[in-house]
């Protein structure tokens, strides 16, 4: 049976912005979310428009300019800090650390110079870890271990920072994926990092997927990359489990697949790939359990779209139910128990979007709400308690509790 969504609060902190990315803490005590616009020509073709929001760069000639800021908000959601984050498009994605102690966000910063940039901030106050390191492209993702340690993002290159005790410096590893065989630009679209920051993996636009290493602040390995050719895929999201045994990945035309890391670090083959059958478009979300043994894909349908959930055992998973759901899929999201399944949907612009939780296990619909818009980020937080989301239009919205086991 479905019940009514427990919407504890929701916030609009910059009415005609967009609400493109959220994280929490693993208990759901602290929230963060940044304030993002990017506005399609009524041109842009319905592929063409996913593309850009969830994979390629932005266009630059229109006017989006204006004040985006980075905002943190409690339990009970009262903000706690708000930084300004960028003057062009705004923060496209942000991260906190699951220990609630460390805060990060990305995108694009300024528009004349064209520069992208890298926060980090004290969850707490809000005060800076490090100075904004700026980009020449959008940072796409970004990715924090569970103490704050190890802080990943993703633009044309992969980034990484490594926390010394007093604050990230200002110079990051950086990784540079390899050329694309069309000669197109390549950029990193996502990447993860385990929770003990022993692990971080990258995806690219054109179809790579690398992982590496990380040992005393140092890279120590690399995988090979997969595949070994491009095959006109992107990778469009990914989502590390946090003991660090592996990852998921979702790309084109309804592809996804489980990476474990300790194998995948040597041979750079998956442990399985998946294809969604019948008119199965873009991976835009990809969604694991802690312990990595179940996996969630969202893909889009059409006009619609489907989640699917599959127990991750041996070396081929099994699918363990699939549903319809109301409007395209743009994330999805388990938590580290893996007794729920989060989605979030919504196109075209205009058009409602919908949140809507699942039982991990059996698939029935717990319960759904509708916003104002279409919606693009959900994430549960790791003890299960808590689902924050976002919406185009413009706000925040914060659920809990929600109960681990029917006797609570």
């Amino acid at each position: 049976m479905t019940g009514s969504a427990p919407l504890l609060w929701q916030k609009t902190p910059e009415t005609g912005h967009f609400i493109n990315s959220v994280a929490c803490s693993a208990d759901g005590t602290r929230v963060i979310a940044g304030t993002f616009l990017h506005t399609y020509p009524k041109s842009d073709a319905y592929a063409t428009t996913f593309a850009k929001r969830r994979g390629l760069q932005a266009d630059i000639d229109l006017d989006t300019t204006g004040m985006f800021h980075t905002y943190c908000w409690d339990y009970q959601g009262n903000l706690l800090w708000s930084v300004l984050s960028s003057t062009y498009e705004g923060v496209y994605w942000v991260a906190m650390s699951a220990d609630g102690n460390v805060a990060a966000s990305g995108g694009w910063y300024s528009q004349s110079p064209l520069n992208g940039y890298i926060a980090a901030y004290d969850a707490g106050t809000g005060a800076p870890l490090m100075p904004n390191y700026p980009t020449d492209s959008r940072v796409n993702q970004v990715a924090l271990s569970a103490n704050g340690t190890v802080l990943a993002a993703a633009s044309n290159r992969l980034h990484l920072f490594i926390n010394t005790g007093s604050g990230f410096p200002g110079t990051p590893w950086e990784w540079t994926p390899p050329p694309s065989s069309t000669g197109d630009d390549v950029n990193v679209i996502a990447c993860g990092v385990s929770a003990d920051g022993q692990y971080v993996c990258a995806g690219t636009s054109s179809g790579k997927v690398v992982l590496f290493k990380i040992a005393n602040g140092a890279v120590t390995q690399t995988s090979p990359t997969w595949p070994t050719t491009d095959d006109g895929s992107i990778v469009h999201s990914l989502a590390m489990a946090t003991n660090g045994a592996g990852f998921a990945a979702g790309m084109s035309a309804g592809q996804f697949g489980y990476f474990d890391c300790a194998s995948f670090l040597t041979s750079g083959t998956p442990t399985w790939v998946n294809t969604l059958s019948g008119n199965a478009g873009a991976v835009y979300g990809v969604g694991i359990a802690g312990d990595a043994g179940t996996v969630s894909v969202v893909v889009n349908t059409g006009d619609t779209g489907e989640v699917a959930a599959y127990s991750n055992a041996g070396v081929q998973a099994a699918q363990l139910w699939l549903r319809d759901l109301p409007a395209n899929p743009n994330e999805t999201s388990i938590d580290g128990r893996g007794i729920w399944v989060a989605t979030a949907d919504g196109h075209p612009d205009g058009t409602p979007g919908h949140f809507t939780l699942f039982n991990a296990s059996s698939g029935d619909q717990v319960w759904q709400f509708t916003t104002g818009n279409m919606s693009w980020p959900i994430q549960l937080s790791e003890n299960g308690r808590v689902c924050v989301a976002g919406s185009d239009d413009g706000s925040v919205y914060f659920f809990a509790p929600l109960l681990l086991c029917p006797e609570e």
